[in-house]
Order: structure tokens, then sequence, then C-alpha cells
């Protein structure tokens, strides 16, 4: 049945190719309208904080870093959104919306501390001697990785903004200065981080899927046990969420001694413990002891994590538009390339407004590839992956390592998917039932073998792989080409 529903997206995707709505009009009505209103508030930004040699200069740098965030939006909000809408927790436009605020309000709140990283760490500003050049070159980076993203999004092609940008980076600087000017240091940090950060998705989803199991669903008293830990688990997510958004997202109007800081992230489980485990309680009252019931009571989780996580994903992808849009500004206004310590608050509220157009307008054909074409979710699943994911891009933006929500997100419900099929293949060897990989969902002729459960899907996660695999390339080469072209013609 799973299969058929998904083959019904997969239709509603193609389709989607021409508009989210299926109506190319419509698309092209709002792609109009979108650019209109960015044109316009690009060019107020060039007026009111642009020199008036440089105010046309600035306003086509904020329409660049506009439509960079649009696309962001309409691409890396699949990654938040997809496992509230794969359990049916909320309707797509419910989970949108919540989205757009969530994410607007990390980026607003804690989007600083990665945007540094990628606005001048990745080229060695040494090796730089031409400060226009420089500006041209980032302005490229960011124009390429837009478009790569903007051409991933037509197709339904989940993947790494982040990869896009630095991918774009790399390729100007390698095509202008050479590859001696890549601070490799820094991008093999940031590759590791690429590499890593899935696996360790994988591994918490896993873990937080197999403790409910064993807590929750497999025990005699289901009820009882859920109004025991979905409580704690809810007051463990608003501590998590306290900590980091004292700590990183408010440090610039208060920097808490540690007691204080201690205190107020354990006021935070215990008031959220007081006022879950009385909601949990009573919304549990009536409902047979069953699995089903323990899921339902995991949709008010589901949602919360999902905006812890897309509170996340905008504090971490807000980076790649603050970072390239204040190296171009900064270096252009002063002819500096060291690192500017002040980021300007309208390239975030810019990047933020951005973000939730792109969220609200364009992004609902990517939730329906990362929430039904990888493997199935319920409502257990998808806390597991949102917690899992916001965790480790929490970690990440902590440490301000840029890293791919993308990856994080996809990494964690691949995980799912291979701890479903461990399990359903170890109950049957348990029932002494001998497997084939053969004849998909049939006893195999002759043989009295049944076919391993494939409860992933191999293709589209295959897929998903190889559009990671070419984005990296693809935005260093598209944002090569448009320097060449943009440095004959300026």
């Amino acid at each position: 049945m799973q299969l058929d529903k998904s083959a019904s997206h997969a239709t509603g995707d193609r389709r989607a190719v021409a508009g989210i709505t299926g109506k190319p009009v419509t698309l092209s009505f709002r792609q109009c309208l979108i650019a209109l209103i960015f044109s316009g508030i690009a060019s107020i930004i060039g007026y009111l904080f642009g020199t008036p040699e440089d105010a046309v200069f600035t306003a086509c740098v904020a329409l660049v870093g506009g439509y960079m965030a649009l696309n962001i939006g309409a691409n890396d909000v699949a990654n938040s959104v997809g496992p509230l809408v794969g359990a049916r927790a909320l309707p797509l436009g419910a989970a949108l919306l919540l989205a757009a605020i969530a994410g607007t309000a990390g980026a607003l709140l804690a989007g600083e501390h990665v945007a540094g990283r990628i606005a001048f760490r990745i080229v060695d500003q040494e090796m730089v001697r031409d400060p226009a050049q420089f500006v041209t070159g980032m302005l490229a980076a960011l124009l390429g990785a837009a478009l790569w993203v903007n051409a991933a999004n037509l197709f339904r092609a989940p993947i790494s903004t982040t990869h896009a940008i630095i991918g774009g980076i790399v390729g100007v600087a390698v095509f202008a200065i050479g590859s001696d000017a890549i601070a490799w240091s820094e991008i093999s940090l940031i590759t590791f981080g690429w590499f890593l950060s899935p696996l360790l998705s994988a591994a918490a989803a896993v873990f937080i899927l197999a403790f409910i199991k064993s807590e929750l669903l497999e025990v005699q008293d289901k009820l009882r046990a859920a109004r025991t830990w979905i409580p704690i688990m809810v007051a463990a997510m608003a501590a998590l969420f306290t900590l980091y958004l004292i700590a990183k997202g408010l440090t610039n109007v208060w920097v808490p001694t540690t007691p204080v800081l201690v205190t107020t992230v354990l006021g935070a489980f215990i008031a959220a413990l007081a006022i879950s485990g009385p909601y949990i309680r009573r919304n549990s009252m009536g409902l047979a002891n069953r699995g089903q019931a323990v899921r339902a009571l995991f949709r008010v989780p589901l949602i919360a994590a999902g905006g812890f996580l897309a509170f996340s994903h905008g504090a971490n992808d807000i980076a790649n538009v603050a970072g390239p849009v204040t190296a171009i500004l900064h270096v252009q206004k002063t002819s500096d390339v060291s690192l500017s310590p002040d980021i300007p608050t309208w390239v975030f509220i810019l990047g933020a407004l951005g973000l939730s157009c792109g969220l609200l307008f364009f992004s609902s054909g990517m939730v329906r590839v990362v929430a039904t074409r990888i493997t199935k979710i319920n409502p257990i699943r998808a806390y597991a992956i949102a917690m899992a994911t916001a965790s480790t891009v929490t970690a990440a933006s902590w440490i301000g390592l840029p890293v791919s929500t993308t990856q994080i997100a996809v990494g964690a419900i691949i995980g799912i998917g291979i701890y479903r099929e461990f399990r359903a293949q170890r109950t049957l060897e348990k029932r002494g039932v001998e497997t084939s990989t053969e004849n998909a969902g049939t006893e195999n002729a002759g043989t009295g073998k049944k076919r391993k459960r494939r409860l992933i899907r191999r293709d589209d996660a295959i897929r998903i792989l190889a559009v990671w695999a070419f984005t990296f390339p693809a935005s260093g080469l598209i944002s090569a080409l448009l320097f060449w072209i943009m440095d004959r013609l300026i």
C-alpha cells in the first residue's frame, strides 16, 4: 500500500516540476510577484545602507542574496517539514507556517555564529591581492550556487545548499587565483563534518527510536510507560532548546553566569515536565493499551521537535546567505579582506525573509520527496528523525561548523529505514523463516523462502546521494564561469 501511495506522490512530484500546484501559470505568477517584492526590498536596502556611489551595487548584492535565500527555503525546508508531513502530524500548510516562523527566529537569533566561517575562512586572505577581484568572485559564487539550487528545486532534488555555496567559493578561488588560495585545512574540517554529521544523525535517530520501542511499545502497560517517558522527552527537548538559545542566540543581549545558565535550563526542563505531564495523562485517558495509541500521543511532541528543527535549520543555513553578502559588502567598502566581526542586521532580516517566502511558496514539492520517497514515516519515527536532526544541527551551529541539513535529515531517515529492515529481518529469523532477496513481496517458487523486506527505497536514496556528489563540482563550475564573464564585463 505504501508503494502505491508513494507512486502517486511521485506522479505529483513530476507534475510539480511545472509548478507546485501543477499549474504553470500559478507558479509563474508567484515567481513574478516574489521577484518584484525582492527587487523593491533590494532597492530600499541599496538606498538606505549603500553609499551614493555604491547604492546600485548594494541593491544588486541584496537581490542576489534574497534570491539565494528563496532557493534555500524552497529546498532545505523539506528537511524540517518532511517528518511532520510524512507522519501526518500537521497539514502541509500548517507545517510550512511553523517552519517559516521557527526558521526565521533561528536565523535572526542564532545565525551569526556560523556566518563568519562561510564569509572569510574558505579563501586564504593573504593570497587575495585584489579586493575588487574578491568582490566579483564572491558575488559569482553566490549567484552560481543560487542557480544550481534553483535548478535542483525545479527537479525536486533535495540537495545541500551549504555544499553549493562552498563549492561556488572554491571554484571561483581556484579559477581566479589557484588551488593554493584555498584554506584546505578549513575545507577538510567542513568536509569531515559533511561525512560525519549524517552518520551521527542516523545513529541518534536509531538510538531514539530503539529506546522508544523498548520502553514504550514493547512493554505490557504501554499507556503507563507513555505517561512516564513522553513528558521526560519533551522536557529534555525544552532544556536542550533553552541551552542553545541562551548560550548562542542571546549572547548579544544576555550572557548569564554558569550557575544562572544551569538554573535556567533546569527550570525549562521542570516547566516543560509540569506542562506536558498532565497533558499526556489527560489525552491518554480512554485510549486502548496499544502501540497506535502511543503513536497518537507523539503528535504534539513531534510538532515541537519540528519547530526546534526549523529553528536550528534557520540558524545554520542563514550563513549561506549572510556570509557571502557580508564579505562582498565589507570588502567593497573597506578593501580589507580580513574577517569582519560585524554582520549587518539587515542581512539577517533579508535572509530570514527569503527563507520564509521560499518555505511558504515554493517548497511543497520538495516536502513530499523527503516525506514519502525514502521510507515510511509514522509519528514516532518522525519524532526520532526530527530530534536527531535538530540535535546534530544544533551541535554543528554551536561550534560554528557549516553542515548540510539535507545530509543530516536524510541520514536520519535512512538510518531509521535501515533499523526497520534490521528489525524485520530479526523477526523473520526468530520465526525460523529463511529469506531471500528475490521476488519482492512473495515466496520464491519452489524454495519456500521469503524475500527480505525492503523498507528503504534504494533507487531514490541512490539518486539523492548522486545529486549530493554533483552539487559541489557543479556549483564550482557554474560560479567559475560566471566569474569569467563578470570579470570581463565589469
